[in-house]
């Protein structure tokens, strides 16, 4: 069991991050840390960490790859059979890879076990994000054509236990033409191809937003979109799905990008 945690200039928050994880219930646990060229108090945090333990790897990175670079790499270098993201401004309950994990090994038709999560946003609410869509579909073309509308809280599952060999199978998480933009959409609608999505239906994860956070700085403008809907048939194309569930799952997508394009014409009158 792998917990991937890629970090940059995370001092604020990956403290407890990793305080969460030396909790875990489960009995081994390996921590693989890759520190992306901080330059913040980080590399002295998880060194302090790592020598209260014997269970930590860190991989320190003398270039910045950003978070995709940095997690692929972390990826390919877990030693598990599970593995899952423990990103710097996250924390999980200490029963998370025990419940996730006997969820993954009762399934063996399954990809990813996931739970409930929370998230607290820099004005201080908190919500509550389930994702449930996928429950009880089996057919790999039904749960491509789920993810494939990006419905409501589609990324809760990123936040989930995979089984590792999914990096090699998929080739890691890729980028698009708009850079590093909500790239775990095109992992997750990858995975939705390969095996089932197991939901825990607790609230075992945390998600604690910064104003440093990545995914707060995107626009998220029709361009940007228009070049994520465009991976994902990429992605859809280039995985081992039968022809049947690309055409059906492909097709969704061009059908949502030629109502994009409808609605910018109409726009632009």
């Amino acid at each position: 069991m792998t917990a991937i945690v890629p970090t940059y200039n995370g001092a604020e928050t990956i403290g407890r991050t990793l305080e969460s994880l030396a909790a875990q219930t489960w009995p081994a646990l390996e921590i693989l840390i890759g520190d992306d060229g901080s330059t913040d108090a980080t590399p002295r945090i998880i060194a302090e960490f790592a020598a209260t333990r014997d269970d930590v790897r860190i991989v320190h990175r003398p270039e910045n790859l950003g978070w995709l670079g940095n997690s692929n790499d972390l990826m390919s270098r877990a030693s598990g059979e599970f593995s899952f993201f423990a990103f710097h401004d996250d924390v999980v309950e200490p029963t998370y890879v025990e419940r996730l994990a006997r969820a993954l090994m009762d399934d063996d038709a399954a990809i990813l076990a996931f739970s409930d999560m929370t998230v607290a946003d820099t004005d201080g609410t908190v919500r509550t994000h389930t994702f449930d869509l996928l429950e009880g579909v089996e057919s790999p073309a039904d749960r491509g054509t789920v993810m494939a509308d990006r419905p409501f809280d589609w990324w809760v599952p990123n936040r989930g236990l995979f089984r590792t060999a999914a990096y090699e199978r998929t080739g890691g998480i890729h980028r698009n033409r708009s850079g590093e933009y909500s790239a775990d959409w095109t992992w997750l609608l990858h995975l939705s191809l390969l095996g089932g999505f197991v939901r825990v239906p607790e609230v075992l994860c945390h998600k604690h937003y910064t104003k440093k956070s990545l995914s707060k700085s995107w626009p998220h403008d029709p361009v940007q979109q228009a070049h994520l809907l465009r991976a994902g048939i990429d992605e859809v194309l280039g995985s081992s799905a039968s022809m049947r569930t690309k055409a059906i799952v492909g097709g969704r997508l061009i059908r949502r990008i030629l109502r994009a394009k409808r609605r910018a014409m109409r726009g632009a009158r």
